[in-house]
């Protein structure tokens, strides 16, 4: 909204940025916009807006709620709340009279704020304070975020965002997530645990998709007493649409990249007992060189190879495609592994270098299926129960 001229000063729509005036004989001027510049308006005589944080106040808890409110008989003009990097936000209420910023503060930060009020005989009044807010004592700490910045991944990608200690207050935590993506696509975060939250499209993204995700956790309760104490933005995009069926009826695995088929190669699953979990997953990872030891999976002493090559990461607990040369006999033919996806060394080293993180590989015919939090199964929710696991849908 431009400015609403009230006698010789010029009012802005509070929280839309500094507006600065320089008069002019009887007239004004914008002087620009800034974040750190002074407001040089004249005073006529009218009180200024009051402040819920005191002037030169220090150790302000970062979830204080400030409210601006304007004096009996006037309304709010311009509000800015700015720290060093950047202005916050904020709402004037329906009757003008306060005005409250729509996103909270961030911790061990010092804040300038500056209020114009004007009344219905064109008197102005201005606040300026400044207050810092304290570091949180007890901060909300995340594990695990995914993919890697700046990276190109899979149609199937997900957002993964696992934090150290279960969420109390999940709508607060979800509500300050923001994902963007070009062009735009239909998604939503969903909470698999207490501690996890992931993000995914309604369907799989377009190829070149490129996806924006800005987490305002900085000074963000969590509804334990817990504390955010930074933002964080990052992006990636979506390369190639490659996705993988493995058959465990069949025992081959078929790779497609945009519907068309690009290689199939024989594998083995899992034995029966230890059968495969069906299930739609995004690739995790990949790494060349796994050491795999039967006792980290409860199996006893039933294996131990130090070197395990050409390994893309399906599961938390474990699942892999990867070489086999031992199994090479039973591939194509019959499941004989511990539960991962066996296959020759050559077609296993093509997968590993033809698969991005986030590439979806699909696993069929197989008695037992995957949960989604185990590793990036998210595909394996419906869209409405997808819906149905967020705390602000």
């Amino acid at each position: 909204m431009a400015p609403v001229a009230l006698g010789a000063i010029g009012v802005a729509v509070a929280g839309a940025g500094w507006l600065g005036y320089a008069e002019s004989g009887s007239g004004h001027s914008e002087a620009g916009t800034s974040g750190a510049a002074a407001l040089p308006l004249q005073v006529r005589n009218a009180a200024a807006a009051e402040s819920s944080i005191a002037d030169g106040a220090t150790n302000v808890s970062p979830d204080t709620v400030l409210t601006v409110t304007a004096p009996p008989g006037s309304q709010i003009g311009a509000v800015t709340l700015a720290d060093d990097t950047e202005a916050v936000p904020g709402a004037i209420s329906g009757d003008g009279h306060t005005w409250t910023p729509t996103r909270h503060l961030r911790g061990g930060t010092s804040y300038q704020l500056t209020v114009v009020t004007f009344d219905a005989k064109g008197r102005t009044g201005l606040r300026d304070e400044s207050f810092t807010t304290s570091l949180p004592d007890n901060p909300l700490k995340v594990d695990l975020v995914s993919p890697a910045a700046g990276s190109t991944v899979g149609v199937g990608q997900p957002v993964v965002l696992a934090f150290s200690k279960p969420i109390a207050d999940r709508a607060a935590v979800e509500s300050a997530l923001e994902v963007q993506s070009v062009p735009p696509q239909p998604g939503h975060w969903s909470w698999l645990s207490a501690n996890r939250v992931d993000y995914r499209p309604q369907n799989y993204w377009a190829v070149g998709t490129k996806v924006n995700v800005r987490l305002n956790l900085a000074g963000l309760d969590d509804g334990s007493g817990r504390y955010g104490t930074a933002d964080r933005t990052f992006t990636f995009t979506i390369g190639r649409d490659q996705e993988t069926t493995i058959d465990l009826h069949a025992d081959q695995a078929t790779v497609r990249r945009n519907g068309q088929v690009v290689r199939t190669f024989p594998v083995t699953g899992g034995m029966p007992g230890l059968d495969t979990w069906a299930g739609t997953y995004a690739v995790i990872d990949k790494s060349a060189d796994v050491h795999m030891d039967s006792r980290t999976a409860g199996l006893g002493a039933e294996y131990d190879i130090p070197d395990v090559k050409w390994d893309v990461h399906l599961t938390y607990t474990g699942t892999y495609v990867h070489s086999a040369p031992w199994s090479v006999g039973s591939q194509g033919v019959r499941n004989v592994s511990h539960g991962c996806i066996g296959t020759n060394p050559g077609a296993a080293q093509w997968f590993f270098e033809s698969t991005l993180p986030g590439d979806i590989v699909q696993v069929v015919n197989s008695p037992r299926s995957v949960s989604p939090g185990n590793g990036f199964a998210d595909w394996q929710l419906t869209w409405d129960r997808w819906l149905a696991n967020s705390a602000v849908a």
